[in-house]
Formats: C-alpha cells, sequence, structure tokens
C-alpha cells in the first residue's frame, strides 16, 4: 500500500474530513518533533500513512467516536492521537499512558495543538488507578501474556482489549491461554496479511 493509497484507504473506514486534517496536522507536529527526539525509526516517515496512521485507523470503526480510550504505552501516539483525532468533541475521549517524559510532551503538545479530546499521564501502567474504561489499547508494547497482565484490572470491569499483533500472534497466544482464560476474536489486519488485531473481551486466570 503507497502512502497516497492509504490516505484513499482512510475512506473505506468512514473517517471523517475533520478527522483527516486533524491526522495531517498530526503527522507535520511528528515530523517537526522526531527531528529533536528519537519518537520513530529515521525512516519511518516514508510509510507514515500506509505503515502508521492507517493501521492504527483500522480501530476507529471499532472503538467508535464516543468511547472512553485507555491507550498504554502510547509513545508517538500510534494508536492514541489517531483515535483522539476521531473522537467526538464531548463524548469520546483518550487517555494515553506514557513513562518517558520526552513523549508525554510531545503528547501533550498535540493534543494542545489540535484540541483534541485526550489526556496524558506520565506513568507506568502499573501504578494506574483502575477507573472503568469502555476499550484498552496498546501497539508495539509487549507479548501477548504481558500486555493482559497489564489490561487485566480494566478488562475485569468490563473494557474490551484491543492489541496489534503481528505473524506470531498465534504463538503469543499460546502462551497467554496457559495463565488466562480468554474470550476473543482475531481480527484481520488490512495493513499486514499475517497480523491481527486481537479483540479480548474477558480474561481471567486459569
Amino acid at each position: 500500500m503507497t502512502e497516497l493509497e492509504a490516505k484513499r484507504a482512510l475512506n473505506a473506514l468512514g473517517v471523517s474530513r475533520e478527522t483527516k486534517v486533524k491526522l495531517e496536522r498530526y503527522v507535520g507536529l511528528l515530523e517537526q518533533w522526531r527531528q529533536r527526539m528519537n519518537l520513530i525509526g529515521p525512516r519511518e516517515m516514508d510509510h507514515i500513512w500506509a505503515r502508521h496512521v492507517f493501521d492504527c485507523a483500522q480501530l476507529i470503526p471499532v472503538v467508535g467516536l464516543d468511547s472512553q480510550v485507555l491507550d498504554i504505552g502510547s509513545g508517538a501516539g500510534f494508536p492514541g492521537l489517531v483515535l483522539a483525532c476521531a473522537a467526538a468533541d464531548g463524548e469520546g475521549h483518550v487517555t494515553m499512558v506514557e513513562s518517558v517524559g520526552k513523549k508525554c510532551a510531545f503528547l501533550s503538545a498535540v493534543i494542545s495543538d489540535l484540541g483534541l479530546s485526550a489526556s496524558v499521564s506520565n506513568n507506568r501502567v502499573e501504578a494506574l488507578e483502575v477507573k472503568p474504561v469502555d476499550f484498552v489499547t496498546a501497539r508495539a508494547l509487549a507479548p501477548l501474556p504481558r500486555l493482559i497482565e497489564y489490561a487485566s484490572a480494566w478488562i475485569g470491569k468490563g473494557a474490551t482489549a484491543l492489541f496489534f499483533k503481528g505473524e506470531h500472534w498465534r504463538e503469543e497466544l499460546t502462551q497467554a491461554q496457559e495463565c488466562w482464560n480468554l474470550a476473543y476474536e482475531a481480527i484481520p489486519s488490512r495493513t499486514n496479511e499475517t497480523g491481527v488485531i486481537l479483540k479480548i473481551m474477558e480474561a481471567t486466570r486459569v
């Protein structure tokens, strides 16, 4: 998928024109900030729409526009800022959790610049107070067993977890099932023919 194809493919996800404008501005800010700090790899901007923005935007029709989302290990904002760009004003909200202060500064700057319905917690997920949310998201953060450990308290309060996983997702799932009884769905990725978005609705210890 080319960068142009990725931008056009956003239409198939029902992404609004207003959201696209915000995403363009977000990518522009990412380009500015990455020259001062290591937010993403030096060559990633060449594939930013196909490899990152559109990949994360797959969650928009799953999450909807009015959900309360907890994004753990937000890094440069994938998928947290992408979801925040789509969130309905006054209804949806994304809380991004990131332990690196410099990355939190970037996330906060984008939120302020775009007026997003989002907030940043400079913290480790293990230290967070567990408050009910609709979804917990994570991308490129940790192996599945550890992700479930991080998110289990929220899943236990009714949240659905959405985790991006690559070609080895079945092996990770098998490992996780040694410790957890899971109710899950594997949603095929639109950007990675061997990857999925693992949708976990229940997780109880074995």
